[in-house]
């Protein structure tokens, strides 16, 4: 069984902590730099939907607080990195909720613009402040911004990713350094600090999977067409 992921997204984290410190029964390959199809693929809902395939559903759903909501929200326009990624899709969420629009720029200009009366929307990796994922929680419309999506029996890739979740929680500095290792994108210094935030919860709920579908495809129509 191949599970591909995209090792510089949180979404990967677990599956990668659980391959080293724990036990993994499958192959696992980095979905950044790799064209090949898994028979279980992680991702975002966004490009899960863009990427839509034939005879695979979403299994599973990940909850993970990996946004920071930053600077003044009352302004009217929300600034995020570049269009198509997930925080796009979530600052579109938001905006629509709220009654705002957005403006794609680069993450220090989001910065910047978050520190002079602005609003920006960018990873806690970057800057941790507000956690969006609160504030769409309290808005009614938090739903699983990440997905697992499979063709065949995915039991042992859910049963790693809930160990991976208890080994990040109970060994954080190690897994700080696997994930930074693998992922190479995150320093070991950021990541020991945000590694409590991110708080995976793997959910194989229906109703959570539907509500993801319902809600992301607010800002994407396309994502209507998965199936659970």
């Amino acid at each position: 069984m191949l599970v591909t992921a995209p090792f510089a997204g949180p979404v990967s984290f677990p599956l990668l902590v659980a391959k080293v410190l724990g036990h993994i029964d499958f192959d696992l390959e980095n979905s950044c730099n790799s064209d090949k199809v898994g028979d279980v693929i992680l991702d975002s809902i966004t490009n899960i939907a863009k990427n839509r395939r034939e005879g695979y559903k979403i299994v599973a759903g990940i909850y993970v607080r990996m946004y920071s909501l930053l600077g003044n929200k009352e302004s009217k326009v929300i600034y995020t990195i570049r269009q198509g990624t997930l925080a796009d899709y979530n600052a579109r969420l938001y905006a629509k909720i709220t009654g705002k629009s957005v403006i794609n720029t680069t993450l220090d200009d989001a910065l910047s613009k978050a520190e002079s009366g602005g609003l920006a929307i960018v990873g806690i990796e970057a800057k941790v402040g507000e956690l969006l994922e609160e504030e769409l929680k309290r808005l009614g419309y938090l739903a699983p911004q990440c997905v697992i999506y499979s063709r065949i029996n995915a039991d042992k890739v859910l049963e790693a990713y809930e160990n991976g979740i208890r080994l990040m929680r109970e060994r954080k500095d190690e897994a700080s350094l696997i994930i930074s290792s693998a992922s190479n994108y995150y320093s070991q210094d950021i990541m020991k600090k945000i590694i409590h935030i991110y708080n995976h919860q793997l959910t194989t709920n229906k109703d959570d999977l539907r509500k993801s579908i319902n809600v992301y495809s607010l800002v994407l129509p396309v994502v209507k067409e998965l199936e659970v």
